[in-house]
């Protein structure tokens, strides 16, 4: 009897990442420190400068302000403890007058940061470094905000404009009332209830063009709110769309820990820590509920995902977007997405995985099997997994984000970049990049539309009407078939820069090799590949396009391997 737990021990060290094997919960407050670890103090000097003078106009303030305080009540960081009393007092000082302040401004911050503020002067509390007057102080100048005066999104009931940020006021409230200061109930029990109209059949959250992000993220939201003791009207339909989207969120990870790309706020490092959010709460519920094999399954996720962090937070400096330009060049992100705000989110998101988890849960040791995922036209995406690859297509990609065709392609333990991690944009794009793409790109037919012939397990096949494009995925790489009558045509997206690096790129006709960082990405073709010239940009770098070409029977095999 004495060797099983030693079995068990050998077996997760082994087959778990390492941010996992030993540290428990700490992990997430590791990536919190991480996350503001990333702001100098001569860069929150200068925020707090800026928000001093001009008043809160967005919530990146308020989450480096939570954040800091968390850590300092954790016993990390405490040499900034001056300041983060600073930085709460005018927070506390400037959220209740933010909206007044700004009218007509747009975002204040309100919605996604008030929660935030409220779980640190819990944490503040509970660790008693500050005396009580002090945090009583915080408390008094928040509790008599009034819901609608606050928040930036509060339209009528069915309106169309009420997406996913009246959510995150909502679970602002939520966390109000939770911390005793104060918080309106019937404006959580109004969104809350509400927005369970967005909901598909396969319990993803629809926000206007329906971005994979904001499923995710909208979901963490109703999460949050259980978590926080909601026990309103809108509990049971919130519960159901939760448990309906379950097993769905596991299918959604990479083989790498990635969230799926597709639409907006994609590729940034914050993804990954609200999923692990979504997955320590599933793990946390499917355990109450009994499912432990789901509670072990959900609690691997949430370590592959942090995992995943691993190979953006070992390159110095930090970026908060997945490449490699420098930060002030915006590379990568839409306007709203700066380093200010979008950096310190992935530490929000890492302590609410804090919360949720439970150490008691052992993660699973066996790999995900097998599976094709169809998500609804809404999503309008396929996931393939098979041994250590993932494969990902959309079928009708919104084009100023995205491409239609296979926009990923990714193998466990290899660069999430080197083949494909996301597509580049077909339209002028809605982020910043630094040269014009020639059009769309990704690995695909040059098709203007894709049908559905079928899709099982292991193998997809769509179709233009004219040919077919058959994708079979396995533990051995993907293999591609293009069939029809006349000349076939593949283009092969080649990842050539991120910012920083360039890849080596070698095509000898007959194959195409793209080598970064001890690795090899490899087509090989029946048919014939040859360089475009074309360059293309997306959020991660540069492309280049190279097209292979036959007649009638066009097969490219896709392989990801250590050179």
């Amino acid at each position: 009897m004495r060797i099983k737990p030693l079995l068990v021990s050998l077996l997760l060290s082994v087959l778990l990442p390492p941010a996992i094997r030993g540290e428990g919960k700490d992990v997430y407050l590791d990536l919190m420190q991480t996350a503001v670890q990333a702001y100098s103090p001569e860069h929150i000097r200068a925020y707090y400068e800026e928000v001093d003078a001009h008043g809160i106009k967005e919530h990146g303030f308020a989450r480096l302000t939570a954040n800091l305080g968390i850590l300092i009540a954790h016993s990390r960081m405490s040499e900034y403890q001056d300041s983060f009393v600073h930085m709460m007092d005018l927070c506390t000082r400037e959220i209740p007058i933010a909206r007044q302040r700004n009218a007509g401004h747009g975002e204040v911050g309100n919605d996604f940061a008030v929660k935030e503020i409220c779980c640190c002067i819990l944490e503040v509390e509970k660790a008693g470094f500050l005396p009580k007057e002090k945090t009583d102080g915080w408390r008094s100048a928040l509790a008599d905000m009034k819901a609608d005066d606050i928040y930036s999104v509060r339209p009528p009931v069915g309106d169309k404009t009420a997406r996913n940020w009246c959510v995150f006021g909502s679970a602002s409230e939520c966390a109000r009332i939770m911390a005793g200061i104060g918080g309106d109930r019937s404006f959580a029990d109004k969104y809350l209830q509400d927005q369970l109209r967005f909901f598909d059949e396969n319990g993803m959250y629809r926000d206007p063009h329906q971005p994979m992000v904001y499923d995710l993220v909208t979901r963490l939201q109703y999460m949050f709110a259980l978590y926080s003791g909601y026990d309103g009207p809108a509990r049971e339909g919130i519960e159901e769309q939760l448990l309906r989207s379950a097993p769905l969120t596991l299918q959604l990870q990479s083989v790498t820990g990635e969230i799926p790309y597709g639409g907006r706020s994609n590729q940034f490092l914050h993804n990954e820590t609200f999923y692990a959010a979504v997955c320590e709460y599933y793990a946390r519920w499917m355990k109450e509920r009994g499912q432990l094999e789901m509670a072990a399954r959900f609690k691997a996720a949430a370590a592959r995902a942090v995992a995943s962090l691993r190979y953006w937070t070992d390159q110095k400096p930090i970026r908060h977007v997945k490449n490699r330009y420098p930060v002030e060049s915006g590379y990568g992100c839409e306007r709203y997405a700066y380093f200010n705000k979008y950096m310190v989110t992935m530490g929000s998101w890492a302590y609410l995985a804090y919360l949720f988890a439970d150490e008691e849960i052992v993660p699973a040791t066996s790999p995900e099997k097998a599976f094709t995922l169809v998500t609804t036209p809404d999503f309008h995406q396929i996931l393939m997994h098979a041994g250590q690859y993932t494969v990902q297509l959309d079928w009708d990609a919104e084009g100023s984000y995205d491409s239609s065709g296979i926009g990923r392609i990714q193998k466990a333990g290899a660069p999430p970049v080197i083949a494909l991690a996301s597509p580049c944009p077909a339209q002028k794009p809605s982020y910043t990049l630094d040269l014009r793409n020639p059009g769309p790109l990704a690995l695909s037919p040059l098709w203007d539309k894709y049908e559905i012939v079928s899709a099982r397990t292991g193998c997809v096949i769509l179709t233009d009407g004219q040919s077919t494009w058959t994708s079979r995925l396995s533990r051995r790489g993907l293999k591609m078939t293009l069939k029809g009558k006349g000349d076939q045509a593949l283009t092969l997206p080649a990842f050539a820069f991120d910012g920083e690096s360039r890849t080596r790129i070698d095509c000898d006709g007959k194959s195409l090799t793209i080598c970064f960082n001890g690795w090899q990405c490899r087509y090989t073709t029946n048919g014939t590949i040859t360089p475009t010239g074309l360059e293309y940009a997306n959020r991660n770098g540069h492309l280049l396009r190279y097209d292979a070409t036959g007649s009638e029977r066009l097969v490219i095999r896709v392989r990801i391997r250590k050179e």
